[in-house]
């Protein structure tokens, strides 16, 4: 069989998942989508200063998130608002108010109406909106233009200034197309 000789085996540890991590992070973030500074997000309400102190506190204290320094070795440097924007949407009410005044003071037709919702759906999922998506899919299934078929060019104007107001408050920027 031959000599016996030592070998050193390595011992095999737990690793550190990013796709775990990320997981926790994100689920800890919905399940306090309540917390008064969250809430502000959903809302499209402006933060102050103390209320980023108070996010960045209830984030990088928490047991899910652990640290800063573990947070940004998974996700990099993160602008928080727009992070956290991202994950637990715009509340619906918020959306559609900004948008009713728009709808009140104009005769719009079906697939106005409908594009609209498309827009109130998109933000009520996903937070932001980069306004170049208003040129293509979903929003080409009403006109295969996308905005600009749907309305005149003041009406398109307006509505981008209104999704545009969604990104300014998270600091989200996008590159005009």
């Amino acid at each position: 069989m031959g000599e016996i000789e030592e070998v050193n085996i390595p011992q095999r540890q737990t690793g550190f998942s990013p796709y775990q991590y990320k997981k926790k992070v994100e689920a800890y973030i919905r399940a306090n989508q309540d917390h008064i500074v969250i809430a502000k997000l959903r809302k499209n309400l402006p933060l102050t200063e103390g209320d980023l102190k108070e996010l960045e506190r209830m984030l990088f204290t928490s047991e899910e998130i652990d640290s800063r320094d573990k947070f940004e070795l998974v996700y990099g440097q993160k602008n928080l608002k727009s992070f956290i924007r991202k994950l637990v949407g715009l509340d619906r009410n918020t959306a559609k108010q900004a948008f009713s005044k728009y709808l009140e003071s104009n005769n719009l037709t079906a697939n106005q109406i409908r594009f609209i919702d498309q827009i109130i759906n998109w933000l009520t999922k996903y937070g932001v909106m980069n306004p170049s998506l208003l040129y293509g899919f979903p929003f080409t299934d009403i006109h295969t233009e996308g905005l600009d078929g749907v309305f005149n060019d003041e009406d398109a104007d307006n509505i981008i200034d209104i999704v545009s107001s969604f990104n300014e408050v998270v600091e989200e920027k996008f590159n005009s197309a």
